[in-house]
Protein backbone atom coordinates (compact mmCIF):
# COMPACT_ATOMS: atom_id res chain seq x y z
CA UNK A 1 0.00 0.00 0.00
CA UNK A 2 1.32 3.42 -0.91
CA UNK A 3 0.48 6.62 0.90
CA UNK A 4 -0.44 9.98 -0.48
CA UNK A 5 -0.12 13.33 1.19
CA UNK A 6 -3.45 14.72 2.42
CA UNK A 7 -2.30 18.08 1.14
CA UNK A 8 -2.21 16.83 -2.44
CA UNK A 9 -5.55 15.03 -2.53
CA UNK A 10 -7.80 15.57 -5.49
CA UNK A 11 -11.48 16.37 -5.28
CA UNK A 12 -13.86 13.61 -6.26
CA UNK A 13 -17.58 12.85 -5.86
CA UNK A 14 -18.59 11.79 -2.35
CA UNK A 15 -19.63 8.28 -3.41
CA UNK A 16 -16.31 7.72 -5.17
CA UNK A 17 -14.33 9.03 -2.20
CA UNK A 18 -16.33 6.82 0.17
CA UNK A 19 -15.64 3.75 -1.97
CA UNK A 20 -11.94 4.63 -1.93
CA UNK A 21 -11.92 4.93 1.86
CA UNK A 22 -13.70 1.60 2.27
CA UNK A 23 -11.32 -0.20 -0.09
CA UNK A 24 -8.29 1.07 1.83
CA UNK A 25 -9.93 0.35 5.19
CA UNK A 26 -10.59 -3.24 4.11
CA UNK A 27 -6.89 -3.70 3.33
CA UNK A 28 -5.70 -2.15 6.59
CA UNK A 29 -8.22 -3.85 8.88
CA UNK A 30 -7.40 -7.21 7.27
CA UNK A 31 -3.62 -6.75 7.44
CA UNK A 32 -3.28 -5.17 10.88
CA UNK A 33 -6.36 -6.30 12.75
CA UNK A 34 -9.14 -4.13 14.10
CA UNK A 35 -7.49 -3.00 17.32
CA UNK A 36 -4.13 -2.13 15.74
CA UNK A 37 -5.64 -0.14 12.89
CA UNK A 38 -5.69 3.62 13.34
CA UNK A 39 -7.72 6.25 11.55
CA UNK A 40 -4.51 8.21 11.02
CA UNK A 41 -3.04 5.38 8.97
CA UNK A 42 -6.15 4.99 6.84
CA UNK A 43 -6.34 8.74 6.24
CA UNK A 44 -2.71 8.81 5.14
CA UNK A 45 -3.14 5.92 2.73
CA UNK A 46 -6.30 7.40 1.23
CA UNK A 47 -4.69 10.83 1.02
CA UNK A 48 -7.28 12.73 3.07
CA UNK A 49 -7.47 14.26 6.54
CA UNK A 50 -8.60 12.17 9.50
CA UNK A 51 -11.52 14.55 10.22
CA UNK A 52 -12.87 13.84 6.74
CA UNK A 53 -13.06 10.12 7.49
CA UNK A 54 -14.88 10.90 10.74
CA UNK A 55 -17.23 13.13 8.76
CA UNK A 56 -18.09 10.18 6.51
CA UNK A 57 -18.31 7.38 9.08
CA UNK A 58 -18.46 8.93 12.54
CA UNK A 59 -15.97 6.62 14.24
CA UNK A 60 -13.58 3.74 13.64
CA UNK A 61 -16.40 1.35 14.53
CA UNK A 62 -18.60 3.10 11.97
CA UNK A 63 -15.88 2.73 9.34
CA UNK A 64 -15.48 -0.95 10.22
CA UNK A 65 -19.25 -1.50 10.02
CA UNK A 66 -19.38 0.16 6.60
CA UNK A 67 -16.42 -1.88 5.39
CA UNK A 68 -18.00 -5.17 6.46
CA UNK A 69 -21.36 -4.15 5.05
CA UNK A 70 -19.69 -3.37 1.72
CA UNK A 71 -18.05 -6.82 1.66
CA UNK A 72 -21.27 -8.63 2.49
CA UNK A 73 -23.17 -6.51 -0.02
CA UNK A 74 -20.75 -7.62 -2.72
CA UNK A 75 -21.22 -11.23 -1.65
CA UNK A 76 -24.99 -10.88 -1.76
CA UNK A 77 -24.81 -9.44 -5.29
CA UNK A 78 -22.63 -12.37 -6.40
CA UNK A 79 -25.15 -14.89 -5.01
CA UNK A 80 -28.10 -13.18 -6.67
CA UNK A 81 -26.26 -12.99 -10.00
CA UNK A 82 -25.59 -16.72 -9.81
CA UNK A 83 -29.21 -17.51 -8.97
CA UNK A 84 -30.66 -15.60 -11.92
CA UNK A 85 -28.00 -16.83 -14.37
CA UNK A 86 -29.76 -20.18 -14.90
CA UNK A 87 -33.51 -19.53 -14.58
CA UNK A 88 -34.55 -22.75 -16.31
CA UNK A 89 -32.04 -25.09 -14.65
CA UNK A 90 -33.07 -27.79 -12.17
CA UNK A 91 -33.34 -26.76 -8.53
CA UNK A 92 -30.22 -28.63 -7.45
CA UNK A 93 -28.19 -27.10 -10.25
CA UNK A 94 -29.27 -23.58 -9.34
CA UNK A 95 -28.59 -24.07 -5.64
CA UNK A 96 -25.24 -25.64 -6.41
CA UNK A 97 -24.37 -22.61 -8.53
CA UNK A 98 -25.15 -20.25 -5.67
CA UNK A 99 -23.11 -22.28 -3.18
CA UNK A 100 -20.17 -22.35 -5.59
CA UNK A 101 -20.50 -18.58 -6.09
CA UNK A 102 -20.23 -18.20 -2.31
CA UNK A 103 -16.93 -20.06 -2.06
CA UNK A 104 -15.56 -18.57 -5.28
CA UNK A 105 -16.25 -15.07 -3.92
CA UNK A 106 -14.36 -15.88 -0.73
CA UNK A 107 -11.38 -17.21 -2.67
CA UNK A 108 -11.32 -14.10 -4.86
CA UNK A 109 -11.82 -11.62 -1.97
CA UNK A 110 -9.53 -12.90 0.76
CA UNK A 111 -9.22 -9.51 2.43
CA UNK A 112 -12.99 -9.08 2.65
CA UNK A 113 -13.40 -12.55 4.10
CA UNK A 114 -10.65 -11.90 6.62
CA UNK A 115 -12.90 -9.15 7.96
CA UNK A 116 -16.00 -11.32 7.90
CA UNK A 117 -14.19 -13.97 9.98
CA UNK A 118 -13.90 -11.43 12.80
CA UNK A 119 -17.67 -11.08 13.16
CA UNK A 120 -17.84 -13.04 16.41
CA UNK A 121 -15.66 -10.46 18.15
CA UNK A 122 -17.65 -7.45 16.95
CA UNK A 123 -20.01 -5.40 19.07
CA UNK A 124 -22.25 -2.40 18.62
CA UNK A 125 -22.70 -0.86 15.19
CA UNK A 126 -20.38 -3.29 13.41
CA UNK A 127 -22.15 -6.33 14.86
CA UNK A 128 -25.58 -4.93 13.95
CA UNK A 129 -24.39 -4.24 10.41
CA UNK A 130 -23.15 -7.80 9.99
CA UNK A 131 -26.40 -9.31 11.23
CA UNK A 132 -28.47 -7.04 8.99
CA UNK A 133 -26.58 -8.12 5.88
CA UNK A 134 -26.70 -11.79 6.92
CA UNK A 135 -30.48 -11.53 7.22
CA UNK A 136 -30.68 -9.94 3.79
CA UNK A 137 -28.63 -12.80 2.34
CA UNK A 138 -30.84 -15.47 3.91
CA UNK A 139 -33.98 -13.60 2.85
CA UNK A 140 -32.79 -13.39 -0.75
CA UNK A 141 -32.01 -17.10 -0.78
CA UNK A 142 -35.38 -17.97 0.75
CA UNK A 143 -37.16 -15.85 -1.87
CA UNK A 144 -35.24 -17.71 -4.56
CA UNK A 145 -36.20 -21.10 -3.12
CA UNK A 146 -39.87 -20.12 -3.08
CA UNK A 147 -39.76 -19.63 -6.85
CA UNK A 148 -38.98 -23.34 -7.29
CA UNK A 149 -42.04 -25.57 -7.83
CA UNK A 150 -40.99 -28.02 -5.10
CA UNK A 151 -40.84 -25.25 -2.49
CA UNK A 152 -43.63 -22.85 -3.42
CA UNK A 153 -46.25 -24.87 -1.53
CA UNK A 154 -44.24 -25.00 1.70
CA UNK A 155 -44.93 -22.70 4.62
CA UNK A 156 -42.82 -19.53 4.13
CA UNK A 157 -41.32 -19.81 7.61
CA UNK A 158 -40.08 -23.31 6.85
CA UNK A 159 -38.37 -22.16 3.66
CA UNK A 160 -36.77 -19.28 5.58
CA UNK A 161 -35.33 -21.75 8.09
CA UNK A 162 -33.99 -23.88 5.24
CA UNK A 163 -32.23 -20.85 3.77
CA UNK A 164 -30.72 -20.00 7.17
CA UNK A 165 -29.39 -23.55 7.52
CA UNK A 166 -27.88 -23.51 4.05
CA UNK A 167 -26.21 -20.11 4.43
CA UNK A 168 -25.02 -20.97 7.94
CA UNK A 169 -23.46 -24.19 6.71
CA UNK A 170 -21.62 -22.33 3.96
CA UNK A 171 -20.28 -19.79 6.43
CA UNK A 172 -19.04 -22.36 8.93
CA UNK A 173 -17.34 -24.42 6.21
CA UNK A 174 -15.72 -21.23 4.89
CA UNK A 175 -14.27 -20.52 8.33
CA UNK A 176 -13.02 -24.11 8.60
CA UNK A 177 -11.34 -23.82 5.18
CA UNK A 178 -9.46 -20.72 6.36
CA UNK A 179 -7.55 -22.83 8.91
CA UNK A 180 -7.44 -26.07 6.89
CA UNK A 181 -5.98 -25.20 3.46
CA UNK A 182 -6.43 -27.60 0.57
CA UNK A 183 -10.21 -27.78 0.16
CA UNK A 184 -11.09 -26.15 -3.16
CA UNK A 185 -14.21 -24.12 -3.84
CA UNK A 186 -15.47 -27.01 -5.97
CA UNK A 187 -14.92 -29.53 -3.17
CA UNK A 188 -16.51 -27.22 -0.60
CA UNK A 189 -19.53 -26.82 -2.87
CA UNK A 190 -19.97 -30.59 -3.14
CA UNK A 191 -19.74 -30.97 0.64
CA UNK A 192 -22.51 -28.41 1.20
CA UNK A 193 -24.76 -29.67 -1.57
CA UNK A 194 -24.55 -33.34 -0.58
CA UNK A 195 -24.66 -32.74 3.18
CA UNK A 196 -27.20 -29.92 3.46
CA UNK A 197 -29.07 -29.36 0.21
CA UNK A 198 -29.86 -33.01 -0.53
CA UNK A 199 -31.38 -33.29 2.94
CA UNK A 200 -33.48 -30.15 2.54
CA UNK A 201 -34.59 -31.26 -0.90
CA UNK A 202 -35.86 -34.54 0.50
CA UNK A 203 -37.99 -32.60 2.98
CA UNK A 204 -39.45 -30.55 0.15
CA UNK A 205 -39.82 -33.53 -2.16
CA UNK A 206 -37.53 -31.83 -4.70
Amino acid sequence: MTSRSPGTRTRMPRAEREAQMLAVAEQVFSARGIQATTMDEIAELVGVTKPLIYDYFGSKEGLLAATIERARGQLLAALIDSWVAQPSAAARVRVRGVVHAFFAFIDEHEQAFALLRTEGALIGEASASVERIRQQTAKAFAEGLRTLPAFEALEPRRVTVMAEILIGGCERLAVWRSTHPGTTAEEATELVVTTIWDGLASVAGA
